[in-house]
């Protein structure tokens, strides 16, 4: 009698293959896509899909299955992955930079971890966080949609409301704006089975938590940048993400906390990308951590609690890293904010050819003059009060006449039902007109908004401080005069402060024109402060003359150089 039983496996059988789930998402996709071509143009579909194309051919020699007429895009992962990094571009990237974003984001993001399943970090905002490191201004300037004219964004100060927010008619990136959009495809993908509500509820969750505790209104901080495109199509990549339940919410909650975080805190406006990156670096450990236990497993269930307080710890490490990232990030900080700075006054200014810093005998007022070619524009200024909450930016903009055209509230801590009130155009239209004359009389004739006088009172403080800074400037000509030319023949000395200390220049006259800069010594960042001192000393030279265009992120260094060649040039 025979005692042997054939029967197979308990495994279950999926209709879902790798193909059908990356095909599904880019379903999900179609309506970001489709509101971006409306408000953005062609353009933007050149942009998306020329990401989503290149990233599929720049795979195909890596990928180890070679080229398939049926299958021309192969499983679809990477076409699916370009269109999530096309749709995070700025609607006036150049032509290039979706072929550079795909080339990095399969080759570096993908294929140096060993390819699809392999990799730790999601490779769009890998790509992204190399683009946003090496071309800010690619990818962050932004224009409003119809229109075309540049704008700042939501995040950048510019006042817009939630209706306009969740339609998405207010500058950003391709598929950040349209909240409304995002909702389908979350909903689509949802219904589906291919994400767990779990992981985009836990990321608007933490962020609208972060907010609270930060004196942020968390409407608006869930409705602007991308945080929603990021927590449907981005913090639940499979691959990148944990599996746990348990894991699925704390990860989320992490991404959406690190990311106001990193907004209030750091000189990015958008923190998606890099608080994104550093919870997927924790994936795997929580999973790990907080795996749950298979029914019947006693013993995983004993280290629960052991589990736990490793996570807690893990967590609280986390906060101390961040805490210290903060303390030491002068560098970055002062990069991006001259960047930032620059598309904020272009903004202001969209026929700006050039950008001069004026002297404000006030510390704390910035002040630049802003030309179109050697006209002036006018001026642009910036200062700090304390408000109700906290630190307040006030942004002025003045005519070549020295009268105020527009006042903006920046960054700020007031509470978010009242005291932000002062960036409403209603309040701030009052200032239009004044100028460093009449700034006396600005308590007087700007009405208070009720139920938030000291917020209203701050924001008078800080247009009163720049136009008191701008009556006492230095008494500078508006155009300098600037040109290199019949000089005596000789080699010159001199020096000039930059970003991190002093530049020493020695600079080389023949024929009455500058024929040579050779920088002796200095003290700015290598790889970035040093390149952008050989530019500005080829600029210079090419132009005959110091008005030149500073380089983009590493303006301090460009002014150093510039300076530098000045006094070496002062008794010529």
């Amino acid at each position: 009698m025979s005692l042997q039983y054939s029967s197979t496996g308990p495994h279950i059988h999926s209709q879902d293959s790798i193909a059908r789930t990356m095909w599904s998402i880019a379903v999900a996709l179609l309506p970001a896509t489709v509101v971006s071509a409306w408000l953005f143009g062609p353009y933007a579909l050149y942009l998306i899909f020329a990401t989503a194309v290149a990233s599929a051919l720049i795979e195909m020699p890596l990928n180890g299955d070679g080229f398939s007429l049926r299958f021309p895009l192969g499983d679809g992962s990477a076409f699916i992955a370009g269109m999530i990094l096309g749709l995070s571009l700025a609607p006036t990237s150049a032509w290039w930079v979706p072929i550079v974003g795909a080339a990095l984001m399969v080759v570096v993001g993908k294929y140096v971890f060993g390819g699809l399943g392999n990799n730790i970090f999601n490779p769009a905002l890998v790509a992204r966080a190399i683009l946003l490191l090496s071309w800010p201004y690619q990818i962050t300037r932004w224009v409003s949609p119809l229109d075309g004219t540049t704008s700042a964004t939501p995040l950048g100060g510019l006042e817009v409301g939630y209706l306009e927010l969740f339609l998405g008619n207010v500058p950003g990136s391709l598929g950040e704006t349209s909240v409304v959009a995002l909702l389908l495809g979350a909903a689509f993908l949802i219904v589906r089975g291919l994400i767990s509500w779990r992981v985009p509820l836990s990321v608007l969750g933490g962020a609208a938590v972060a907010a609270v505790l930060f004196g942020l209104d968390p409407l608006f901080t869930l409705l602007s940048g991308s945080i929603m495109f990021g927590a449907v199509f981005m913090a639940t990549d499979m691959v990148t993400s944990p599996t746990g339940k348990t894991s699925h919410l704390v990860y989320g909650a992490g991404c959406g906390f690190l990311t106001v975080v990193i907004r209030r805190y750091t000189a990015y406006p958008e923190g998606i990308t890099f608080a994104f990156l550093i919870m997927n670096g924790l994936a795997y450990l929580m999973d790990r951590l907080g795996a749950d236990p298979i029914f019947g497993q006693v013993e995983e269930r004993k280290r629960r609690v052991y589990r736990a307080a490793l996570l807690v710890g893990a967590v609280a490490l986390m906060a101390l890293l961040t805490v210290a990232g903060f303390a030491g990030r002068a560098f970055v900080a002062d990069r991006y904010v001259e960047a930032e700075l620059e598309r904020s006054i272009v903004a202001g200014y969209p026929t700006a050819t050039r950008i001069v810093q004026a002297t404000a005998y006030d510390p704390q007022v910035s002040i630049y003059r802003v030309y179109e070619d050697r006209q002036l524009l006018g001026y642009y200024a910036r200062t700090r009060v304390n408000g109700y909450g906290g630190p307040m930016q006030i942004t002025a903009l003045l005519d070549e006449h020295d009268k105020l055209t527009s006042v903006v509230v920046g960054e700020h801590a007031e509470t978010p039902t009242i005291g932000t009130q002062v960036r409403s155009g209603g309040f701030l239209e009052q200032f239009a007109g004044f100028g460093p004359d009449d700034r006396d009389g600005l308590l007087d004739e700007v009405e208070f908004i009720t139920g938030a006088t000291v917020s209203s009172r701050a924001v008078i403080s800080g247009v009163e401080r720049i136009l008191a800074a701008r009556d006492e400037d230095a008494a500078a000509p508006d155009e300098p005069d600037a040109a290199l030319a019949d000089l005596e023949d000789g080699v010159f000395e001199g020096s000039g402060r930059g970003y991190a200390g002093d530049i020493v220049v020695t600079v080389t006259v023949e024929g009455g024109r500058v024929s040579a800069i050779e920088i002796q010594s200095h003290s700015e960042t290598p790889g970035i402060g040093d390149r952008a001192m050989d530019t500005m000393a080829d600029r210079i030279i090419d132009a005959g003359s110091l008005a030149v265009d500073a380089v983009s992120g590493a303006t301090g260094s460009s002014r150093g150089l510039s300076a530098a060649v000045e006094d070496a040039l002062s008794g010529n």
